[in-house]
């Protein structure tokens, strides 16, 4: 028995007739539509559907619609030809060349005659055949009966009716991923219409939101080699520990915990900085991609996590962040409302972001009945003489996020809980706002986050009341903003950010 699957056709429409006509024959193929979108303003050609049914439906319908030209296996649209006929005054000329044109579902776009004109025995033709590769053999059919001269072709370029918005489109994400598969094209496209059209019923532009999924992806290429820079803090917490802090151009901080028998890196960043950041650490003299000890995921978004496939390091974290990480699926375990939004911004980021996990994770154990304020005390690591307890969080900003706490060196991990957005760059802010504009809201449960937040405010408070006796702060070394104090209830920054460029 064929097993139900998830599909999408995206379908060319030579006219609103044949928006009936697919749809027809997707019904007759057992399909159920679960999706439509066509908006002629911006490109009067494609129409996107998404369907449900089983293998068998799928296959028919897709063989139909293959069969009428409708539909899109390739990102290239046909191109246009424009050629004239030289026909006799024969009774039924027109009709036998419209009969040929037919055959091969051939759309015209202008058809000229008159045999009381200048030209009284040229048939002016424009046209498109959806199958480009079949154009020679319909003008060779015509030649055949009929002397043809080409006018010239068009790939649409410069066509006014803007059918060419798709393609363009595709051709900048190509060149931004690097990527020339049309399959894989296309269901990005699909995909990517699927985001933007969920949008628009926030009050967003359908067009704007698929110019900011392009922003992204640019933002993020801008900020490789020669434009890469890093915000950096330095601690030195005792003779035997130090901490880096390295906040990137775009997404989450990268930190280090340099011991002299351990180097631990608390999130990755973006596989796409990869190379920059191993330059980075070399100037830090932090070592390559075997020279540390392990590697620990706060949780599954993937300026997190996406360049822990590249280290030689075995790599910890929660069992929900690694069902993220296998899902493709930043709402993973959440009940969010908008898991179309999260969805497609998880594929989209993380095509975007060169996004690489390890094969394999070594998973935190489960939650015990120890605690650290409100939160379960999952387990412990040492370096440089101090133990660190890892704290499970309550899934407000993403399931199986995790924070890290050594009371004693006075660290707080606090992942993407507690922020301090206020002293981002004006860039990194722009940066983050891709984020908040795709899916809304980057917390998949923002009810939870609140009482999540407020809870772990309240033991970094304890733990700062209490560290001050002796003479120190708490250092809250946020997801996002540079590593941070609290000063009369106000996040400052504990060290002035030095900035990292590559030297040349």
């Amino acid at each position: 028995m064929s097993s139900d699957r998830n599909e999408f056709f995206i379908i060319r429409i030579p006219d609103t007739g044949s928006i009936l006509e697919a749809v027809h024959i997707i019904a007759s193929a057992g399909l159920t539509i679960t999706r439509c979108h066509y908006n002629r303003s911006l490109d009067p050609d494609t129409a996107f559907f998404s369907v449900s049914g089983n293998d068998d439906g799928y296959k028919k319908g897709a063989q139909v619609l293959s069969d009428k030209s409708y539909l899109q296996k390739t990102i290239t649209y046909p191109r246009n030809i424009r050629f004239t006929i030289k026909v006799p005054e024969i009774p039924g000329t027109l009709h036998n060349i419209l009969t040929i044109l037919n055959r091969y579902h051939a759309e015209i776009n202008s058809l000229s005659f008159d045999n009381r004109g200048r030209y009284p025995d040229l048939l002016q033709v424009t046209l498109r055949v959806r199958e480009s590769e079949k154009i020679e053999d319909l003008i060779e059919e015509i030649q055949s009966t009929y002397p043809v001269e080409i006018d010239g072709y068009d790939c649409g370029d410069s066509c006014d009716d803007g059918s060419q918005f798709y393609v363009r489109y595709a051709a900048r994400v190509s060149e931004i991923l690097q990527i020339s598969d049309e399959p894989h094209l296309l269901k990005l496209l699909n995909q990517f219409s699927h985001l933007a059209q969920q949008l628009t019923e926030y009050g967003k532009e359908y067009q704007d939101t698929l110019e900011q999924i392009l922003q992204n992806g640019i933002r993020l290429k801008e900020t490789t080699n020669d434009g890469f820079y890093a915000d950096v803090q330095i601690f030195e917490i005792s003779d035997t520990l130090t901490l880096y802090c390295f906040q990137l151009p775009g997404g989450g901080s990268i930190f280090v915990i340099n011991a002299p028998n351990e180097r631990v890196m608390i999130d990755t960043g973006y596989g796409i900085y990869h190379t920059d950041v191993l330059r980075m650490f070399e100037h830090y003299h932090l070592g390559g991609i075997n020279d540390f000890t392990r590697i620990i995921l706060t949780h599954g978004d993937t300026d997190h996590c996406g360049a822990s496939g590249f280290f030689n390091a075995p790599v910890y974290t929660h069992e929900g962040t690694w069902k993220i990480i296998e899902t493709n699926n930043r709402a993973f375990g959440a009940t969010s409302q908008d898991q179309v939004l999260e969805q497609v911004y998880t594929v989209m980021i993380n095509l975007f972001a060169h996004m690489t996990p390890p094969k394999v994770c070594e998973l935190l154990p489960p939650t015990g009945e120890r605690k650290r304020g409100e939160f379960p005390i999952l387990t412990t690591f040492s370096a440089g003489g101090y133990e660190f307890e890892i704290l499970e969080g309550h899934g407000g900003h993403q399931h199986g996020l995790i924070y890290i706490l050594c009371q004693e060196a006075g660290l707080l991990f606090t992942s993407d809980t507690i922020l301090n957005l206020k002293y981002l760059s004006p860039e990194r802010s722009e940066y983050n706002n891709f984020a908040v504009y795709l899916v809304t809201t980057v917390n998949v449960d923002p009810e939870l986050v609140k009482s999540e937040r407020k809870a772990l405010s309240s033991l970094a408070i304890t733990l700062d009341s209490e560290l001050q006796q002796q003479g120190k702060r708490l250092l809250l070394c946020c997801g996002h903003g540079p590593v941070s104090i609290m000063d009369k209830g106000e996040m400052v920054p504990a060290t002035e950010p030095v900035v990292y460029h590559h030297k040349p």
